[in-house]
């Protein structure tokens, strides 16, 4: 690809993304038939085929670019995960990244717009491509059940993490008025369609008939789908749970208790707003939530300007939160001031497209042109969080809190793998939730950062917690 195609193809993808967005929250109620409550109400079998219907479209823009983007990827470096990549090829897997954190927005419709169901229908992080997977079946399975205006089918594996199951299928049923939801596992292949024949007879002839004929392969075969389908209900459980006790899907680790919350949640998208605003003017974008998580904004089309702007937060952090009293005092500068700043640890926004608890912006109340500004990189967000201000602001409001020491936290280490909870320079923000006693967690600490949920909320949440014992 040229210079010039890689411009057209940015142009092309913010367009297509802006599409998506109308197709996904406005297409049908822009529709004068629907444009009410009460109209959708009275036709809403027309209403639901018409949404299957713009559903339908996002979903081919989507998978049709990814694919094009995969096969450029491949057509550039002879394999899509090069070891020293050039910033083109980084190009087209930042790309191929935002494209399949957007097609999570299928996901997130149909299971309720909920962090907690739309992280349970992905398994783990996402490995290999396309082309390894079992795609192009599922992708002829998807189009024939597309053909019925009542059912949409959407292929999993378009989405940025693995998924527990090939499809989610989504039937509305006129004569019931209800509409399902449902997951499939597309098996293709002789040595997959005579496994599937074994276990169906369910008996031991034809399951040592299978083993005699594909020996090894057939053994590691069958327990791969086992365990497939053992993680599948463990996840498909989760969703939409009711308060309990339940299997964890990663074996081996501790059970998840999903607890009632009934605390609202509040965002803070009208402050990212403002301040990306402030930043298109050229004014200082830098503010603080609730005393503990700074955020701060600037362009990113232009290298100076997001200098300026990177300045700007890290000199504000530095003078609010690592140093106060020396601001106060108006002491001078240390020496190394410079390296001081730029040693402090930020997060980017955009960073959030790897969170499995990422809500997709193209679904958010939020300005069309931030929306792909910040989808790439056009604009960017930087935050900074204060486990210290945060333990503050619980402890104020009710909720015993603490930053472990170092010593606390590697003993804490030593008693078991740590995967998901949040560390800030190798140390935990502990909770004491009533009798139990809880550590911060990334999905918690991903709502603030990535979800822009106010930190104040996510201790309502905690409180909650605390307050309503599990029966």
């Amino acid at each position: 690809m040229t210079e010039i195609d890689y411009i057209t193809t940015d142009n092309q993808i913010r367009g297509e993304l802006l599409e998506c967005r109308r197709l996904f929250t406005r297409a049908v109620t822009d529709i004068s038939a629907y444009d009410t409550w009460e109209k959708i109400v009275q036709d809403y079998p027309g209403f639901q085929r018409e949404l299957f219907k713009t559903h339908k479209v996002a979903l081919k823009i989507l998978v049709d670019r990814i694919l094009e983007l995969e096969g450029l990827l491949s057509e550039t470096t002879g394999a899509a995960h090069p070891r020293s990549p050039d910033a083109r090829t980084l190009k087209l897997h930042f790309w191929k990244r935002v494209l399949e954190s957007s097609y999570n927005a299928f996901v997130w419709i149909y299971v309720g717009m909920d962090r907690s169901n739309a992280a349970r229908v992905f398994k783990g992080a996402k490995h290999g491509d396309l082309a390894d997977q079992n795609v192009a079946s599922v992708l002829h399975y998807a189009n024939e059940v597309n053909e019925d205006p009542n059912r949409l089918a959407i292929p999993l594996d378009f989405c940025s993490f693995a998924p527990i199951s090939d499809v989610l299928q989504i039937t509305y049923s006129e004569t019931e008025n209800v509409r399902r939801t449902e997951f499939y596992e597309i098996k293709s292949g002789k040595v997959n369609h005579e496994m599937v024949q074994a276990i169906d007879a369910g008996t031991l002839d034809a399951y040592v008939k299978f083993f005699d004929t594909y020996g090894e392969r057939g053994i590691k075969q069958m327990e791969r789908y086992f365990r497939q389908l053992s993680i599948f209900h463990k996840s498909h459980k989760l969703i939409n749970a009711r308060p309990g006790i339940y299997e964890n899907p990663e074996s081996g680790r501790e059970p998840i208790i999903v607890l009632p919350n009934e605390a609202k949640v509040v965002h803070f998208h009208e402050k990212i707003i403002e301040l990306l605003e402030r930043a298109e003017r050229g004014e200082f974008a830098v503010d603080v939530i609730d005393n503990c998580l700074v955020v701060g904004a600037f362009n990113g089309d232009a290298k100076n300007t997001q200098l300026l702007g990177e300045y700007d937060l890290r000199l504000y952090i530095y003078n609010g939160f690592l140093n106060p009293a020396a601001f106060l005092n108006r002491e001078p500068y240390p020496d190394d001031i410079a390296k001081v700043l730029w040693d402090i640890g930020l997060t980017d926004w955009i960073e959030g497209v790897s969170s499995v608890v990422l809500e997709p912006i193209l679904l958010r109340k939020f300005p069309d042109r931030h929306v792909v500004d910040l989808l790439l990189g056009k604009k960017r967000l930087r935050f900074f969080f204060s486990p210290e201000s945060f333990v503050a602001l619980c402890n104020h409001t009710g909720l015993k809190a603490e930053v472990t020491t170092t010593k606390q936290a590697n003993r804490l280490r030593s008693s078991g793998p740590k995967k998901g909870l949040a560390q800030f320079d190798g140390r935990f923000v502990r909770l004491f939730l009533g009798d139990a006693v809880g550590t911060l967690g990334d999905g918690l600490l991903h709502e603030m950062l990535f979800n822009w949920v106010r930190p104040a909320s996510i201790i309502e949440q905690m409180k909650q917690h605390k307050l309503t014992p599990l029966s």
